[in-house]
């Protein structure tokens, strides 16, 4: 097989302009030199990276050691990640225990410094399946930061519990405070799907340097905010990312996909299964999967011609997609892609026609074959809607967002009237999100819509 580096013939590194003024143009030479640390070899950029200082934490001030609060990521198989964020040398520990402030099991120690940033992550392992656990992080014996929880993550093997799941997307800067998430909190959701544009690390054009500093910059002002802090603290999150963590219409052969994927998994941790990519799959029970799509660090350039050796994916991850998929027993099946699967525009899946139909094709034969339901998770067009139009193969697409940019139906006057043709639910006038809650009795997902006043807007129960 060939390297998942060696990039197809239709990659190029070169951005599409926009005409909102916000938006960056056309990479400049200056720019593209200076995110080539992305591309150097590993030692080489590891020397590089270690000059950086970390973003400018120190000034929060009032948290010790800590410039963030910690919160937990990505649980599969009875573990989790905790991530850390800091503004000078110390040695942590993260303290946990079940369902109480007890907090007497330690983890390993991990070592914050400036060759790391101040920021690193801390893996708890021999979770109970489903259990409460409640965590903080210590330094020389001393609690240094407030008691998070979150539901541990359910075994593959047991029956699946009663849970919820909310899901949105789009957060950028000039939008904080978050407050979006503060009405998600009170849907006490037990996982968060953040489905991408976590960070615009290319707004406003005139500040965008595609460089580790750069970016870290900009994942820590996202992650600042006390809203998101607060709920990520109490929320086990899995996140995927977009272009904006990258730049506007970021394909495979963008130069500084290397130092952007560096700063989105020191801000957004995950369990590496590929050193460029962020996929990954997690069994939440015998009948509900999650599986993570990068929808951009292996895509063939967007205007590339419509034919079969153009990507979305990339070989190696759609073979691995492919496997497990067709492998799951599970009857609910919860793909989260940052870009629409059924929309038309440039930059989502239906400008990727040929690969869409091969997974569009395996997501019926589950259906026929075992009445699996294959349930799309996506964002980035800053309004909520549902595609209905594959349903009865089993099919389901809701799209949610944003939390925290512009409205598009507020920039754009027809795009509610284009987007709402036929019977099917669309809303734009506010920032938005949504929730599945699986009940065990009914073996059954419902699907709930929420404005940014918590206002449920639309149901729908999938069986």
């Amino acid at each position: 097989m060939a390297s998942i580096f060696a990039l197809p013939r239709r990659y190029t590194s070169s951005m599409s302009s926009t005409s909102d003024d916000d938006y960056p143009e056309r990479s400049s030479r200056r720019r593209i030199l200076g995110a080539m640390v992305g591309a150097l070899p590993a030692a080489t950029a590891a020397s590089a990276v270690a000059s950086l200082t970390a973003p400018a934490a120190a000034s929060t001030g009032g948290r010790g050691r800590l410039a963030l609060r910690p919160a937990a990521f990505d649980g599969a198989d009875g573990t989790a990640i905790i991530a850390i964020w800091g503004h000078e040398p110390a040695e942590i520990q993260i303290g946990w225990s079940v369902a109480s402030d007890l907090l007497d099991r330690k983890s390993a120690p991990l070592q914050l410094n400036s060759q790391n940033a101040f920021v690193g992550s801390i893996t708890l392992s021999a979770l109970p399946s489903g259990a409460m656990i409640r965590y903080a992080a210590f330094a020389g014996g001393n609690r240094i930061s407030e008691i998070g929880s979150f539901r541990a993550p359910f075994a593959a093997s047991v029956a699946t519990p009663d849970f919820s799941l909310a899901f949105s997307g789009d957060t950028e800067e000039r939008h904080r405070p978050f407050r979006l998430f503060d009405v998600m909190a009170k849907q006490q959701p037990d996982v968060f799907v953040h489905l991408g544009d976590t960070v615009y690390a290319d707004i406003p054009k005139r500040e965008f340097e595609p460089t580790l500093r750069h970016y870290r910059r900009k994942h820590f002002a996202i992650r600042s905010d006390d809203a998101l802090q607060q709920f990520a603290s109490r929320t086990l999150t899995y996140a995927t990312w977009d272009d904006h963590e990258i730049e506007n219409d970021a394909n495979g052969g963008h130069p500084a996909l290397g130092v952007a994927g560096q700063a989105f998994r020191e801000y957004w941790p995950s369990r590496v299964l590929d050193q460029r990519g962020m996929y990954r799959h997690v069994s939440m029970g015998k009948d509900v999967e999650l599986f993570l799509l990068d929808t951009r660090a292996f895509r063939s350039v967007q205007i590339a011609e419509n034919d079969e050796e153009k990507t979305m994916l990339g070989a190696r991850q759609l073979a691995w997609f492919t496997d497990l998929y067709e492998k799951s027993k599970a009857k609910f099946r919860l793909i989260a892609s940052s870009v629409p699967m059924h929309g038309a525009s440039k930059d989502a899946w239906g400008n990727y026609a040929h690969e869409r139909d091969i997974v569009l094709a395996m997501f019926r034969r589950a259906f026929r074959e075992r009445d699996a339901r294959s349930i799309v998770l996506s964002a980035d067009y800053h309004f909520a809607r549902e595609w209905p139009r594959n349903e009865k193969s089993g099919i389901f697409e809701f799209m949610a967002g944003p939390i925290g940019t512009f409205l598009t139906f507020s920039r754009d006057n027809s795009a509610k009237a284009r987007n709402s043709r036929g019977e099917h639910f669309v809303y734009g006038d506010s920032e938005n999100f949504a929730t599945l809650r699986y009940s065990q009795t009914q073996r059954s997902m419902t699907l709930t819509y929420f404005n940014s006043a918590g206002k449920s807007l639309h149901d729908r129960v999938i069986v």
